[in-house]
C-alpha cells in the first residue's frame, strides 16, 4: 500500500509497505528507472515475512521533486520516516542507483541500520580513482534542465506507448525526469559523506561482465568500505528479475536482521 510524509516545509516522501507488518523491515532503494509499485521484484523477501517498505526518491513517484544539496541529505530524510514508522532497527537494499542513497542513510542512522546489501551498484563517482575506470562523460556544470533533456533522450524519446505506461515508466518520468536528472547532479560531486564512515556490515554484489557499471569501479568502492564483502558474479548482465532474486535468496535472507 502506497503511503506519503512530509518533510522539510510540506515536502512529500512516498512509500510503500509489503509482506509482514510485523516482519524485520527492509528499507528497499531503488533503481535509476523504477516504481516503488513493482513489489514483484521482491516476491522472495514478501513470502519469507519480510517487512518491506520502498521509497520513492525525490521527484519519482508521488514524491516531490525536492532539490537535494547532497546524497547525504537522503539520509536525513528517511531518519523522518524511520521516526514515524518507529522502526528502532532495519536493514537496507540497495539496487544500481539505488547504492549511493543506501550508505547515505547507513551513515545517518548508524544505530537503526544492521546490514547494507548492494546489488550492481552505482559506484562512489565522487573518488577520483573511480572516476577514472567510469565510462560515462562526468559534467559537473550541467543544469537540471539540461540533465532532464539528457535523462529523457537517453531513456524515453523512443518508447512505444505500451512501455510508456509501466509503473517504472511512468513513476521514472514524472516532473520531467527530475529524478534521474538529479541524480546524475548529485552522484559525481561531493556525497556529504566518506564511504569510510559508512561503519555497517556491506554485502555487495557485482558482475565480472555488467555491462553498465564496470566492475573495477565496484570493486574500488568495495575497498573504500571497511566493513564489506564483494560478492562476484563472474558472468551475467547489470540487472534482471532472475539474478535480483537469486541475490536476495542467497544472501540477503541469509543475513537479513544479522
Amino acid at each position: 500500500m502506497k503511503r506519503i510524509i512530509r518533510y522539510k516545509n510540506g515536502q512529500t516522501l512516498a512509500y510503500a509497505e509489503y509482506g509482514d507488518k510485523n516482519g524485520y523491515p527492509i528499507l528497499a532503494q531503488h533503481g535509476l528507472i523504477a516504481s516503488i509499485s513493482d513489489y514483484h521484484l521482491f516476491d522472495s523477501l514478501i513470502k519469507a515475512g519480510i517487512r518491506l517498505i520502498c521509497l520513492a526518491r525525490p521527484g519519482y513517484g508521488e514524491s516531490s521533486p525536492y532539490s537535494m544539496s547532497q546524497i547525504a541529505e537522503w539520509g536525513e530524510i528517511v531518519s523522518t520516516l524511520a521516526n514515524e514508522l518507529n522502526l528502532s532497527q532495519f536493514d537496507l537494499l540497495g539496487m544500481s542507483s539505488g547504492a549511493p542513497y543506501s550508505y547515505a542513510i547507513g551513515y545517518q542512522l548508524p544505530n537503526k541500520v544492521r546490514n547494507i546489501f548492494i546489488f550492481s551498484g552505482i559506484p562512489a563517482l565522487y573518488d577520483d580513482k573511480v572516476q577514472t575506470v567510469w565510462p560515462y562523460p562526468v559534467n559537473k556544470d550541467a543544469g537540471m534542465a539540461e540533465l532532464e533533456k539528457l535523462a529523457n533522450d537517453l531513456f524515453f524519446a523512443n518508447l512505444s506507448p505500451e512501455a510508456l505506461l509501466q509503473n517504472d515508466i511512468r513513476d521514472s518520468m514524472r516532473n520531467n525526469c527530475f529524478g534521474l536528472a538529479l541524480d546524475f547532479k548529485l552522484r559525481c560531486y561531493n556525497w556529504g559523506f566518506l564511504l569510510s564512515d559508512v561503519k555497517e556490515k556491506v554485502y555487495m554484489q557485482h558482475s565480472r561482465t555488467d555491462n553498465q557499471v564496470p566492475f573495477a569501479a565496484a570493486e574500488i568502492t568495495s575497498k573504500l568500505l571497511p566493513n564489506c564483502r564483494l560478492e562476484i558474479r563472474e558472468s551475467g548482465e547489470h540487472f534482471s528479475d532472475e539474478i535480483l532474486d537469486n541475490f536476495i535468496k542467497t544472501t540477503v535472507l541469509q543475513y537479513v536482521g544479522k
